[in-house]
């Protein structure tokens, strides 16, 4: 039987949130995703942290299944943030919320070249995930410096993770006589 861990090293690597509740959560290092249980974890926090008025007004913009994973990944940015990274900084979580439903909204109603942005593309009343949803900066930059911590096992300074994002960069820069032949 192949084991993974006695051939690569250890798998699981545990996200701490010292600074705060000082509960743990489990990190695939493999995947770099939570683990079942970590997952569950980062959204009953998410759901204790945020405020209920936030909550109700989400649950006008989105369903109840993407609420959960946007508040996943907006909570374990913010345990990252506030217990492993040098130094530390907070991301209020319900606000990081309220910001990507404001911009779903807004690309929604602005958008017109494609016949409309997720709400028109679904025929439905609400929003669907991940056709307009863009995370904050904050919480982007957090989730990636957090993808490397669970990867390596070792947070990213400042100077490293500018070197890391510079390293795995793509500059990729069009001829100024371009034209497409066909239209997307």
């Amino acid at each position: 039987m192949f084991d993974y861990a006695e051939r690569y090293g250890k798998r699981f690597v545990k996200l701490a949130d010292s600074r705060g509740t000082g509960k743990e959560f489990e990190f695939d290092q493999s995947l770099l995703m939570p683990t079942a249980r970590g997952y569950r974890a980062l959204v009953e926090l998410a759901l204790e942290e945020v405020d209920p008025r936030v909550m109700r007004l989400l649950s006008k913009v989105w369903p109840e299944p993407t609420i959960e994973n946007l508040s996943f990944f907006a909570m374990a940015a913010a345990v990252y943030a506030r217990s492993v990274a040098e130094p530390p900084y907070t991301i209020d979580v319900g606000r990081a919320l309220l910001r990507t439903a404001a911009f779903c909204r807004l690309r929604c109603s602005r958008r017109k070249e494609t016949g409309g942005g997720c709400m028109a593309a679904k025929g439905l009343g609400r929003h669907q995930v991940p056709k307009c949803v863009k995370l904050p900066r904050d919480v982007d930059v957090a989730w990636r410096d957090l993808k490397v911590y669970i990867a390596t096992g070792v947070s990213p300074r400042a100077g490293e993770a500018v070197r890391v994002y510079q390293a795995t960069k793509v500059k990729f820069e069009l001829p100024f006589d371009y034209s497409p032949v066909t239209s997307c």
